[in-house]
């Protein structure tokens, strides 16, 4: 029987979540070029990320996975990456082949893989939604070619909080009455990963002056949502999530720990919507790893791919960061005072008869 081997590499700087990427399968297979990225509009620099997948009858395949020559391709694969319209060429660009390590991407170095040098490609573009993109990968030596195609994710409005208004706003959490966020759908997009980022100043009191230092600024994120599915990728109706009171002050909670010091006060600044939407092909592999899950080895047959001639996933996401909005003064109390997350040394708000304090 031969052995078969490959490195799917989706996770790091690819995905939204933490995934297994690691295959020992048998099988009888040939050569296959193994494809992964996520090109999104709002980068202007993509990567890819190339790997070859294992068949040999000599070799140990633990043995060949350590072998970073039989992990990636040398100067005989070529990588072209073309622009289309009703299917026809309408621009091409030129893939680079890069080490990651020397650019700050790092890689998973869990497993049996080899940890470098991290070979990824990649290639400079503003992406157009309106177009899909194809990567055609080749074997000048084999002549084996793997193809696959992605739409683009087109770019969304958050409408609560609305960042196209133009009056005041603020966010309230209330613990028992969810606070609704709503969003435009993406076109191509079929689902979403929620965040949120809570931005907080960390301030030193002065009863002589009755004064305030601000000694240090900081910010934790709550990923309060994973693969929120829209009904369909046609784009353009309103999505809603109720976002809970009671987990975002159990959010503060975990992040935070009471100090010492009485003079310093952590002031509740402001919170931002983060929204990452993905394709629907990757959806679909997502949700066929979640299948899979606890399946034994001769269980699982076949990989989950859109890539012709080849493995992998060849898709798209968006990356969309939202205003930055002041929470409500009420919630600022909260922080302060409630009884999830009283105790930790946060301020009430200042128009509050006993500021900083409660009482």
């Amino acid at each position: 029987m031969k052995r078969w081997l490959f490195a799917a590499g989706m996770c790091a700087a690819f995905l939204f979540q933490d995934c297994s990427t690691d295959f020992d399968l048998n099988a009888d297979f040939k050569e296959s070029p193994v494809i992964y990225a996520l090109l999104s509009q709002s980068d202007s620099i993509h990567y890819i990320r190339i790997n070859r997948a294992f068949l040999n009858d000599e070799i140990d395949a633990i043995t060949m996975a350590s072998d970073p020559n039989e992990i990636y391709y040398g100067n005989e694969l070529t990588v072209k990456l073309e622009e289309l319209i009703f299917g026809g060429v309408v621009d091409a660009y030129l893939v680079e082949r890069v080490n990651g390590d020397t650019l700050g991407i790092p890689k998973n170095t869990d497993g049996i893989f080899a940890s470098a040098p991290n070979i990824l490609y990649r290639f400079k573009a503003n992406l157009n939604a309106e177009h899909v993109y194809r990567i055609t990968v080749t074997n000048t030596e084999t002549g084996i070619t793997a193809v696959a195609e992605t739409p683009i994710i087109d770019s969304f409005k958050i409408t609560r909080p609305n960042d196209e208004s133009i009056f005041p706003q603020s966010v309230t959490f209330s613990m028992f009455t969810p606070y609704e966020m709503r969003w435009i759908s993406a076109i191509d997009a079929k689902f979403y990963d929620l965040s949120l980022r809570f931005h907080y100043r960390d301030r030193i009191y002065f009863p002589a002056g009755d004064s305030f230092q601000t000694t240090n600024s900081g910010q934790v994120e709550w990923k309060f949502a994973k693969e929120y599915a829209a009904d369909n990728t046609n784009g353009g109706f309103t999505i809603t999530y109720d976002v809970s009171g009671p987990a975002f002050y159990n959010f503060i909670k975990e992040n935070f720990s009471p100090v010492a010091d009485d003079n310093l006060y952590r002031f509740a600044d402001s919170v931002q919507f983060i929204i990452d939407a993905g394709g629907q092909t990757l959806y679909d592999y997502m949700q066929y790893n979640n299948s899979t899950l606890g399946l034994t080895e001769g269980q699982v047959t076949d990989p989950f791919t859109n890539v012709v001639g080849g493995l992998g996933v060849f898709s798209t996401r968006f990356h969309k960061e939202g205003k930055i909005y002041p929470l409500q003064g009420q919630t600022i109390d909260s922080i302060a005072c409630g009884s999830i997350t009283g105790g930790l040394n946060f301020a009430t708000d200042n128009s509050n008869a006993f500021f900083p304090d409660c009482e």
